[in-house]
């Protein structure tokens, strides 16, 4: 989803938010600069499905939302709307989704499709192919199995197209002709050790502890 996002010219970079807001922030996106940027959380990046919807949430901010404040829960919803149907069409999904919610189909569905669970259980009663009742009850046993440590979360670093790749070859490119970390950081009136985490280089030194 990230490189399908990089290759039609957005800026993606996972950085986490600050102070109150990490916990309540799953992304942020704009189009008042120079190209669109996407700012994802490592967070959330524990995660890969979730991750995933949460770059195809912001894309419909994009596309849709281009100059309106974000928090409006019906702008999110449509958010949403857009990133169920972007990752799992109508038309496609529909005639996969099983009658009866069968959670060992809807793993395997998910694998093949590259999103969670969860979304597949909604997407079968959004589409009507389960009763609500279903739907809560299918909801309620996966909690349960996820609580004795089955479905477990996959990290994106076993997922190299989710993992920002344009910043860091753009940054490859500008430092062979010259460019430096340093310079840049003074450029753009930031940290060294910001610039290296927009770049999604790793913190390499040690940390330190009192004992």
């Amino acid at each position: 989803m990230v490189r399908i996002m990089e290759q039609h010219g957005l800026i993606v970079t996972l950085v986490p938010f600050a102070g109150a807001a990490t916990p309540m922030v799953d992304a942020f996106s704009t189009s008042r600069l120079p190209r669109p940027v996407v700012v994802l959380t490592p967070d959330r990046a524990e995660d890969v499905n979730r991750h995933r919807f949460t770059a195809a949430h912001e894309l419909g901010h994009l596309i849709m939302h281009p100059d309106t404040a974000p928090g409006d829960p019906q702008l999110e919803k449509e958010a949403d709307q857009f990133a169920a149907e972007f990752l799992t069409p109508a038309e496609t999904i529909t005639p996969l989704l099983p009658n009866r919610l069968d959670l060992h189909l809807l793993d395997r569905l998910s694998k093949e499709w590259g999103v969670s669970i969860e979304s597949l259980i909604y997407r079968c009663h959004e589409l009507g192919t389960v009763s609500e009742a279903a739907y809560r009850r299918a909801f309620q046993r996966f909690n349960q199995l996820r609580k004795v440590g089955l479905f477990n979360h996959e990290s994106v670093d076993g997922y190299a197209g989710e993992i920002p790749a344009l910043l860091p070859k753009a940054f490859a490119v500008a430092e062979s002709n010259g460019l430096t970390l340093t310079a840049l950081a003074r450029e753009i009136s930031c940290k060294p050790a910001r610039v290296r985490m927009l770049l999604g280089e790793r913190n390499a030194r040690p940390e330190l502890r009192l004992v």
